[in-house]
């Protein structure tokens, strides 16, 4: 009866335990409400940085960011930072405002923005991107932050770990 109980205070605080442990390890938690931003997909495709792999995806990425230019001008304004927001809303057909708020390298602290207008549907994408002249003058994307607006409403937020 002993040897029982002892087994049985032994599982029980090696349960505690690892639940604290594997709980605390956990790294951001799951957006709940009704419009929550699920992922944030920065890639940034930097001049003279070309991959070399075997690895399908990670081609056809590059290739994908540069389809279409064919002068070294049009390859130099396809360089820049490039973010894909995935996010679900609870109530498709709403009017909602999807943001990107960033910062700048050579800019400092100024914060730049980029918006777009879109009805909600059940899960969304939106992309958005830094090139061109925005790129060459201002330099690599030093943080972001990307916002759902309803109005002047945010109901969802997502940001870099260097957004201040």
């Amino acid at each position: 009866m002993n040897l029982s109980l002892c087994r049985f205070s032994l599982l029980t605080v090696l349960t505690t335990v690892s639940l604290t442990i594997f709980t605390g390890c956990s790294t951001a938690p799951t957006p709940s409400g009704p419009v929550a931003i699920t992922k944030v997909n920065p890639y940034h495709l930097k001049p003279g940085m070309y991959v070399k792999t075997d690895e399908s995806m990670i081609k056809f990425e590059q290739r994908h960011h540069l389809h279409g230019a064919v002068t070294s001008e049009q390859f130099q304004d396809k360089f820049g930072n490039y973010y894909t927001i995935f996010w679900k809303s609870e109530s498709p057909g709403s009017q909602v405002t999807v943001r990107l708020e960033y910062c700048q390298a050579n800019t400092g602290s100024e914060v730049h923005q980029i918006s777009a207008n879109v009805t909600a549907k059940r899960k969304n994408t939106t992309k958005f991107r830094v090139n061109g002249n925005y790129y060459t003058k201002g330099g690599p994307v030093t943080s972001w932050r990307a916002l759902v607006l309803q109005g002047d409403t945010v109901i969802a937020e997502n940001k870099s770990f260097l957004w201040k």
